[in-house]
């Protein structure tokens, strides 16, 4: 028998709105565009990935779903933003930690992940964390595989984020 690799822990976040923004016509930075529009809207970004700044690929950004329906007027009111931001649906981001710089770990979670049909919308890694984008409705089948593919620590489950780090929006 195979010894499974050790993580020290697992994380799965309560759901998510995905949304995409296309970068298509570089007389326009669309990307800062957006992240403004967010701030200004004091939208917090939950998670965010990209290729690059300069890249035709999508950045992916989550955001709270309470947040989905005052960034759509506001993305419908922007001329420049309107046919490049594109909504999708209820996601989950699910983060494993230390990964100990391996990233065999992220081949093999994207495998256990393609055998299981659960798609990946995006992904990041950090000095201490691997994250993947998956369906909302994927995200518990997603934890119970990688609890079963790597070794956790003893009495530790994935656990639901408990906390959330939010503005409160200023009265207009």
């Amino acid at each position: 028998m195979t010894e499974k690799p050790s993580i020290n822990g697992l994380k799965l976040n309560e759901p998510l709105i995905a949304i995409w923004v296309h970068e298509e016509d570089r007389t326009v930075n669309r990307l800062s565009l957006f992240c403004r529009l967010l701030a200004k809207t004091e939208i917090n970004i939950a998670f965010m990935t990209s290729t690059s700044v300069i890249d035709p690929q999508p950045t992916l950004f989550c955001i709270d779903p309470k947040d989905q329906a005052v960034a759509a007027e506001w993305i419908e009111r922007s001329e420049e933003l309107k046919g490049c931001v594109r909504f999708g649906g209820r996601v989950g981001v699910i983060t494993f930690y230390p990964h100990h710089f391996s990233l065999k770990l992220m081949g093999l979670a994207l495998q256990v992940f393609s055998q299981n049909g659960i798609g990946v919308h995006g992904m990041a890694s950090s000095i201490a964390a691997l994250s993947f984008v998956v369906d909302a409705d994927r995200l518990e089948d997603a934890g119970r595989l990688l609890a079963e593919t790597f070794a956790l620590p003893a009495n530790v489950s994935p656990p639901k984020s408990d906390f959330r780090v939010r503005q409160e929006r200023r009265p207009l």
